[in-house]
């Protein structure tokens, strides 16, 4: 137009192709293997029991399960700083919000609110510091997904900010370890070998490993409601350990464990990071489905699950190694420091693994 040329003629014309429209031919395969029967199913192409309702979309997760009459959605209050205290809380903006139904804290918690599965190190609601960004303050129920997000977000929070420990160079200068987690294995005698004059070599050097995060293709996600006149609490959970759940649950109502049912019919990935961490989540979804008796569903959204969940570990290793030529190592000094964050939870046993791994050298 006007003279001047058109998007496609500027456009290389090996590059044409790029733009253009194209019917992609539907795709079929066919696998060829070996059958080898031994009288069992052993060497026997057996399908996995739950393959052909995954792989039709047929298979129910947590998020699929129908929301009975009358139920409500969660949705976190979560601390925006690293290290505070808090002065106050205004929750004026999400009482006003659309289909608003409630919000609870620290103080709305009938049993404790200290939890951990080994120590209970964590609050289950901040009450007067947060100790990292994404604990969790409070929780916010509403009449769906949305407006939950949406009351959550209008909560203000005022902090005093205070120093905070951000890295495990931080933490070693600061002297910030979690209490008793301290740990030494002995093999041999190392320095004994240093200075023996076996070693060809002797290097010194640090290396770190940085966190992972799980990333299931499921978010975390639980349906919880009461029965028996709010007496006792059952819940569908994405979850590795029902138990955790059924711990933790009545641990924060003061219920018996007896009176409290998780059940978990598949869950779209975990690989470690829903062993613990969703027990916290469904304490907290808990709370409001338990004090306003109605079924309560939490789904966490992937930027909070990755922000609030935790990841594998991130660890600094400090080394001395001494080895021959032939590239045979024969004496190992290793200090190793495990970034375990704001609360224990499991992190002791993965410092401990690390270690005996380590000791397969």
């Amino acid at each position: 137009m006007d003279g001047q040329p058109s998007f496609l003629e500027k456009v290389p014309a090996s590059h044409v192709s790029a733009v253009d429209s194209s019917l992609r031919p539907s795709v079929s395969s066919i696998q060829e293997f070996e059958i080898r029967k031994h009288g069992t199913s052993v060497g026997s192409p057996e399908a996995h029991i739950s393959s052909r309702l995954q792989v039709s979309g047929e298979a129910e997760y947590t998020d699929d399960a129908p929301m009975p009459p009358n139920s409500l959605h969660a949705a976190l209050v979560l601390s925006k700083k690293p290290r505070a205290r808090i002065l106050t809380i205004d929750d004026s903006g999400a009482r006003s919000s659309p289909g608003f139904a409630g919000f609870f804290l620290a103080k709305d918690v009938p049993g404790k609110n200290m939890i951990g599965p080994v120590i209970a190190d964590e609050e289950l609601f901040a009450t007067e510091f947060v100790t990292c960004v994404g604990q969790v303050i409070g929780v916010v129920v509403a009449d769906t997904h949305e407006n939950a997000k949406l009351a959550a977000r209008k909560v203000h929070v005022e902090y005093e900010e205070l120093p905070a420990v951000l890295s495990i160079e931080d933490a070693i200068q600061a002297n910030s370890y979690h209490p008793n987690t301290e740990r030494c294995m002995t093999k041999g005698e190392v320095e004994l070998c240093f200075q023996s004059g076996q070693c060809d070599n002797i290097i010194e050097g640090e290396v770190r490993v940085g966190g992972q995060e799980h990333f299931y293709l499921e978010p975390h996600g639980m349906l919880l409601w009461t029965v028996h006149g709010g007496n006792e609490v059952h819940m569908i959970s994405s979850t590795q350990t029902p138990q955790k759940h059924q711990k933790y649950v009545s641990h924060v109502l003061g219920l018996p464990m007896s009176k409290v049912v998780c059940k978990t019919k598949r869950i779209g990935g975990g690989f470690g990071g829903k062993e613990t961490r969703s027990a916290m989540l469904a304490a907290a979804a808990a709370i409001p489905s338990y004090l306003l008796d109605r079924p309560v569903k939490i789904i966490l959204d992937r930027d909070i699950d990755m922000m609030i969940m935790g990841q594998r570990h991130s660890f600094l290793g400090k080394y001395k190694v001494g080895f021959t030529n032939a590239g045979k190592v024969l004496a190992l000094d290793l200090h190793i420091y495990s970034n375990a964050g704001n609360s224990l939870d499991l992190s002791l046993a993965v410092l401990e693994r690390s270690m005996f791994q380590s000791q397969c050298l």
